[in-house]
């Protein structure tokens, strides 16, 4: 197919975002109102990697679920593949919590149990995601005011039919055991999902290393080491630390899965624990530990490999 071909189809506006082998733009079927993200992928730095995107490519076909990114249809050129997307306006789950005005542990369960949502459908098709991370997270705001998160970017994901040793992932979110090189399954995307939990209630790692040592941070995150900080903790419900901790436990056999993160009373009590607004010191705490991430990325990247 030529690229005019798809132009004459979708008119392609302003780039909204960019990785290392792609470019996502706006764009609008042409003729009517409807707006989409277009990936465009060039081959020519997909070298040895194209079976990724084929990966990527039919996952996201298998999953049809309000809480993933849809992929709407797909093209592709002599030099390119372009995948046509939902388009989620609101931005990315760090950027929700810094443009809202207010923050509550309530908005936070209803995050987690969106992920969830997500996580429970794609594990029981036995797809594991392996880069969950709030850049991957993104949140539609609804009409009623509402929040909607779509876990996106499928690029790591992959159907497990026996253990993973393949090390890969982002430090802050990598799960014990893919470090141990032990072998790995689902189970990393409920750790990650702890880790992001965590950070959603005060605005920093719960895995730290104070010197930024890597391996360092990784011998504290196959340890399980980590603690409630106070101040930051102090207002913070028992059944949300509860749920933290359910999570992020080093034996897999005993963290949650998604289905028991739904079931949970913390993401249960639906409206009952509103708790203060922690939008401004969990937006200061953001900015402090997370201020130097890339604010434009989006699109195809190849993850921090945590070797």
């Amino acid at each position: 197919m030529a690229r005019s071909n798809i132009e004459a189809r979708y008119e392609i506006g302003k780039t909204i975002g960019d990785g290392n082998f792609a470019v996502v733009k706006e764009c609008r079927l042409r003729n009517t109102e409807s707006e989409f993200a277009m990936k465009i992928i060039d081959k020519s730095k997909l070298k040895g990697k194209e079976d990724m995107i084929e990966n990527e490519i039919a996952i996201m076909k298998n999953c049809h679920h309000p809480n993933i990114v849809r992929l709407i249809e797909e093209f592709e050129t002599e030099n390119e593949i372009y995948l046509v997307l939902e388009y989620v306006k609101g931005g990315d789950l760090f950027d929700a919590i810094t443009e809202s005005v207010k923050f509550t542990e309530r908005d936070a369960a209803n995050m987690v149990a969106d992920l969830s949502e997500a996580l429970a459908f794609l594990h029981s098709k036995n797809i594991i995601h392996r880069d969950l991370k709030p850049e991957n997270l993104l949140v539609s705001r609804n009409k009623d005011g509402s929040m909607t998160l779509k876990l996106a970017d499928f690029g790591l994901a992959m159907e497990v039919t026996e253990p993973i040793y393949t090390v890969c992932g982002t430090p802050t979110y990598v799960a014990p055991e893919i470090l141990a090189e032990t072998g790995y399954g689902l189970e990393v995307d409920m750790w990650a999902t702890g880790v992001i939990t965590y950070i959603l209630l005060c605005g920093f790692p719960p895995f730290r290393s104070l010197e930024r040592d890597q391996e360092e941070l990784f011998e504290i995150i196959q340890l399980g080491d980590y603690e409630f900080l106070s101040p930051y903790w102090d207002n913070i419900s028992e059944a949300a630390k509860d749920l933290i901790q359910r999570l992020l436990v080093v034996d897999t056999k005993r963290r949650y899965t998604a289905e028991q993160v739904l079931s949970h009373p913390w993401i249960q009590s639906e409206g009952t624990y509103k708790g203060p607004n922690l939008q401004r010191e969990i937006t200061m705490n953001l900015e402090k530990n997370f201020g130097d991430r890339n604010r434009r990325k989006a699109g195809f990247t190849q993850p921090a490999a945590v070797h």
